[in-house]
């Protein structure tokens, strides 16, 4: 709380001009945000990071210097994409995609080629999320033209994976998959890497993608064993930097990928982590993976098994309150929506 007025009453003291540390004032914020994304629940982020992009804006008609006016543009341009990703997670997915749009108006002018690349990933996976693989695919393609990092490549690798896996091509899953692995980590941007954080693409969140896109084309054996690694990367993490967010969708899709190999007791056994979530984490990807495991608990080979219709209550019921419901004035989540 102190840290925290101070840069407040810092902030307002400058608020008649605009001066070197002022700009580092608002780039720490932004960084501290970002890195501690996945300590905190979506609509606090939302809401923080729309005081911050606020500030920004107030702040650019204070100056007239090139140097200061693109470290504003970058600055507004990645409040506008923590912006996006909390939309995303708050289960607003044309919130997500015109906040990232948003952040491409503001970089695009300064050709800051990590930010437009991950941008570019963003509207891919919105794409896919969307039912619209062909223009995901278009947009990805686009992004690895940019990506210069290890994290940016190992991401739009895995956001292709994903992309092909909508499209039903095994093959093209693989090697992207494979490509993703294979990226030298050593190699390093500003955005992905130095702001980090939510900007990051960690190895357990490719493997929990990964896994994802495996359950995408029905290939239960391979979603086990990345979904798997995915939990097993995460459980090395202290807890400061441990993701839930990633924790718990892998556990989800590993649910999946068990029921995929009709063995309802080990899902069953699998999400008792993820029902113990407070409302504010269950994030909009969580649920759509949910929704998922109900559905496929409704095939012949399950859905007459007592347990399978007792989980598939518990799915309902754990859907109705989530992360969109904490956000003031927003509605709670429906059922099969």
């Amino acid at each position: 709380m102190t840290a925290h007025d101070a840069a407040s009453h810092a902030g307002d003291a400058a608020s008649m001009s605009l001066t070197p540390e002022t700009i580092s004032l608002l780039r720490t914020q932004l960084r501290g945000l970002a890195r501690t994304y996945h300590q905190k629940p979506a609509a606090e982020i939302f809401v923080k990071a729309r005081g911050i992009r606020d500030t920004i804006e107030r702040r650019m008609p204070l100056t007239h210097r090139p140097g200061q006016s693109s470290e504003l543009f970058l600055l507004a341009g990645q409040a506008c994409a923590l912006l996006a990703s909390a939309a995303f997670d708050l289960g607003s997915q044309d919130a997500s995609e015109t906040l990232t749009m948003a952040a491409l108006a503001y970089v695009r002018p300064i050709d800051h080629a990590p930010l437009i690349a991950w941008c570019g990933g963003n509207l891919a996976l919105l794409a896919y999320w969307d039912g619209r693989p062909a223009e995901a695919l278009e947009h990805v393609k686009a992004a690895q033209g940019l990506a210069t990092s290890g994290t940016a490549r190992r991401r739009l690798h895995s956001i292709a994976a994903r992309t092909y896996a909508h499209l039903g091509d095994p093959d093209r899953v693989r090697y992207e998959l494979e490509a993703a692995e294979q990226v030298d980590p050593d190699i390093r941007d500003d955005h992905h890497d130095d702001m980090g954080g939510e900007f990051g693409f960690s190895v357990e969140r490719a493997a929990m993608s990964a896994g994802s896109s495996w359950l995408l084309i029905q290939d239960g054996a391979n979603a086990v064993e990345a979904s798997t690694r995915a939990l097993g990367l995460v459980q090395t993490r202290t807890a400061e930097q441990r993701s839930v967010k990633v924790e718990m969708e892998a556990t989800a899709d590993l649910a999946l990928a068990h029921l995929l190999n009709a063995d309802l007791e080990s899902a069953i056994t699998t999400l008792g982590p993820v029902f113990a979530l407070p409302p504010e984490q269950r994030v909009d990807g969580l649920l759509s993976r949910l929704l998922g495991v109900r559905n496929q608990l409704t095939v012949p080979a399950l859905h007459r098994h007592n347990e399978a219709v007792e989980l598939g209550h518990h799915i309902e019921g754990f859907r109705r309150d989530s992360a969109r419901s904490t956000l003031p004035g927003a509605p709670r989540y429906q059922i099969g929506s």
